[in-house]
């Protein structure tokens, strides 16, 4: 592989000395060739020359391909730019003339005379004698620059019809994207492998051979990955960056790739560098101290986070509170200055408006108060001035860190605080009747949400699943999602992380996508939701890989490379959250699933939904399962009602035992690696009410249904999620299941969707 990169260099050289910030073809194929892709052989006639026959014949077929050369005219065959000629120097001169004039007459009037003059010549190329089979023959490979993760590459079918292809086929099958700097050799096979335009090139089809190895292919893809990252925004190897840089297409020609068009648009863009003692993160969420500003005696939003503080666990002892003329407050110490504080505080919590924290944080950093900070403040870098109060503390955080003092991560602005079981703290300003919080973790998961709002409604929908950590980002001032990530990858009370975004800060895409992957690596779950979808401006790019490949499909394709779980929707994002954190270990070993219900309805709902993609596939139960299932519901007669089949409905005659133990025969059945347990509960035969007068239902009773579903739900490692059709009057019985840990829906088919992606999600 290409090390030096000192040809492609002059190449950009060139090109920026003449004005333009993007290659023309011939200087595309030079960047080629020095990456180590063979290019068609060819000859530049520079605007007013004429080829000879000694360079025509080197070229070696009898016909050429003509393409016009000027930095105006970029897609060439939309103008009549491109064209065949004999390979003889009269009929490529009068090619070329002609050319010429069409290109000049489909310009706009106003723009003719720059166009004939902005023509540097023609290219002159072999015409490629390669493999036409229709559909399949071509394939582009292209790379962009992403503002978060650096170039991503994009492979796929190739030629005019790719765009319209990537609507139309299933997603991953006409093109795939993944990140240049994730990309190990060992992927890149896995990367081509689902794509149509592989099955009909390296595989063979209807007794035809395969065109080319796949080795090849490989080879070509790892070969664009080389030239992404020596010229990514991320590398300091030289100082270009290639924003594009594409061939389309490439094709198949005696075993081998050729590339027939080339577009390539470069800046010195390089991503800026900001560090961050990442240490810090540690110091936030377990502090031995905490320090607070912005504590009034009336219960302002400063004297809420204060009390939650303390409700969390905090002893008083170790809060100060900056806070003239008073000597405490709820048992705190007051001091009347930053400057006052005696020692360091592990952690600051600035609660002042937007316009006083740049002078609090001056003072905490010039006379080393704080290690970390959780900036509440609204309003910066959401109105007019709020990015200015950003920068002024951007300013003073990089001073303190150039000089060596003692100086501050910073968690926010515009976040609505922090909460860690570990360090006994809670910084949000949501009183507590708001929000009633269980008191200790309520499973092995960190939320980190770029929303606070949106990280406070999973907890009140989901109070059961009380995090370990839960941070709101809030404008990622300056710590960010990447960091709180590999801060957490090796902590052991965390297995899942669930992850809203709605932005990251310039290259820290490409930070957090290497911290995911670590973590992912280990066997635990990321989880991402990306919100903010708009599809970028397409009228700036020359190339058809942004258009196939915008900024949510790179996002997506990055996290899966990385291997997250991206949600599409929020019931995706609730409903992860939720199985995840429930399912923990329970890795499906296959996709049979086994059905159950006291309704036919819902039997024949979640049938209908086993298939979307993957998919389920319907358990056959083995005999003996079906004995036991018909001995559970003999004592009720139900075993002459129905037959014993999947879905299996138990009528609404089943009681809690008939219910569950078919339930359970089933789920021990060697054939089944999945169920969903779903129950109608308005029927007499269960107990499904809490206890109370007019009734003789308890749900809590020994061998009722709930006990009988946790019971089963714990003596198997088998994914198995639990529906409750019902309404407000059972939301008692759910409550009580989900505080046992058990996976409960409402819908059946939204149970069989969860469990459907899950499976699917988790397989290998």
């Amino acid at each position: 592989m290409t090390t030096g990169w000192t040809r492609a260099v002059k190449v950009l050289e060139r090109a920026e000395r003449d004005g333009r910030d993007f290659l023309l073809e011939p200087e595309v194929y030079e960047i080629l060739k020095e990456a180590g892709i063979p290019v068609p052989r060819h000859v530049f006639v520079p605007a007013g020359r004429s080829v000879g026959r000694p360079e025509l014949q080197a070229l070696g077929t009898p016909e050429v391909v003509i393409k016009i050369v000027s930095p105006l005219v970029i897609h060439k065959s939309d103008v009549g730019g491109v064209a065949f000629a004999k390979a003889a120097p009269a009929a490529v001169k009068k090619t070329c003339e002609a050319m010429l004039r069409t290109v000049v007459r489909r310009t706009p009037a106003s723009g003719r005379k720059a166009v004939r003059r902005s023509v540097r010549g023609f290219l002159v190329a072999e015409k490629v004698a390669f493999e036409d089979i229709g559909f399949g023959s071509e394939i582009l490979v292209g790379l962009r620059n992403t503002q978060d993760f650096g170039p991503v590459l994009t492979v796929g079918s190739g030629g005019l019809d790719v765009e319209y292809m990537n609507t139309r086929l299933q997603e991953g099958r006409a093109v795939a994207s993944a990140s240049a700097h994730l990309l190990d050799g060992s992927e890149g096979a896995a990367l081509l492998e689902p794509l149509a335009v592989f099955g009909k090139m390296a595989e063979s089809f209807r007794g035809r051979p395969a065109l080319i190895r796949p080795r090849v292919l490989v080879d070509t893809l790892l070969r664009f990955r080389d030239l992404a990252i020596a010229f990514s925004a991320h590398s300091a190897d030289n100082p270009y960056v290639l924003e594009e840089a594409e061939v389309n297409p490439f094709v198949v020609r005696r075993g081998r790739l050729v590339p027939l068009d080339g577009v390539c648009r470069f800046s010195r863009a390089k991503a800026a560098a900001w560090a961050r003692p990442v240490e810090g993160v540690g110091r936030l969420l377990k502090p031995a101290t905490i320090g607070i500003i912005g504590v009034s005696e009336k219960m302002n939003i400063g004297h809420v986070i204060l009390a939650n503080i303390l409700k969390a666990g905090f002893d008083p002892a170790d809060v100060v509170v900056v806070k003239p003329g008073l000597e405490t407050i709820e048992g705190c110490r007051c001091v009347p200055s930053v400057e006052a504080m005696t020692g360091t505080v592990d952690l600051f919590v600035l609660t002042l408006a937007a316009d006083q924290c740049p002078d609090v944080m001056r003072d905490l950093v010039d006379h080393g108060k704080a290690r970390s900070v959780i900036l509440i403040a609204g309003g910066m870098g959401e109105k007019e001035g709020g990015g200015s109060i950003e920068d002024r503390i951007r300013a003073i955080l990089a001073a303190g860190r150039a000089s060596g003092r003692t100086t501050p991560v910073v968690n926010g602005g515009n976040c609505l605080g922090v909460v860690s079981g570990p360090g006994r703290y809670d910084t949000l300003f949501i009183p507590g009747h708001k929000l009633p919080r269980p008191g200790r973790a309520g499973s092995a998961t960190a939320m980190i949400s770029q929303s606070g709002a949106f990280m406070i409604c999973r907890m009140s929908k989901m109070p059961s699943i009380e995090p370990v950590y839960s941070v709101s980002l809030g404008n990622q001032i300056d710590l960010t999602v990447s960091d709180y990530l590999d801060y957490l990858k090796d902590d052991p009370d965390v297995r899942t992380f669930c992850v809203y975004m709605e932005g990251f800060k310039p290259g820290d895409g490409l930070a957090f996508a290497r911290a995911v992957r670590k973590i992912t690596a280990s066997g635990r779950t990321v989880l991402v939701y990306k919100a903010g979808r708009s599809p970028e401006g397409r009228s700036a790019t020359s190339s058809h890989t942004a258009s196939v490949a915008g900024d949510y499909g790179a996002f997506k394709a990055v996290c899966d490379q990385a291997g997250a779980i991206v949600a599409e929707d929020l019931f995706e994002f609730e409903s992860f959250m939720k199985g995840l954190a429930w399912l923990e270990g329970r890795k499906p070993k296959g996709r049979r699933v086994g059905l159950i219900s006291n309704a036919g309805f819902e039997c024949v709902m979640m049938a209908d939904n086993l298939k979307d993609g993957a998919g389920l596939d319907l358990a056959a139960f083995a005999p003996e399962t079906k004995d036991r299932i018909l001995e559970s519901l003999r004592p009720l007669g139900i075993d002459r009602l129905c037959d014993v089949h999947n879905p299996l409905d138990v009528t609404p005659v089943a009681d809690d035992a008939a219910f569950m133990e078919s339930a359970r025969a089933f789920i021990e059945d060697p054939g089944v690696d999945c169920a969903v347990i779903s129950n109608v509960p308005l029927t007499k035969a269960l107990q499904t009410l809490p206890a109370g007068e007019g009734h003789g239902e308890d749900l809590t009773r020994p061998g009722g249904f709930a006990a009988r579903a946790i019971e089963v739900f714990r003596a198997t490692r088998k994914p198995v999620v639990f529906n409750v059709d019902s309404g407000a009057l059972y939301d008692p019985l759910v409550e009580h299941l989900e505080r046992s840990g058990l996976p409960v829906f409402r819908r059946a088919d939204e149970a069989l969707r969860f469990l459907r992606m899950y499976v699917d999600r988790l397989m290998d």
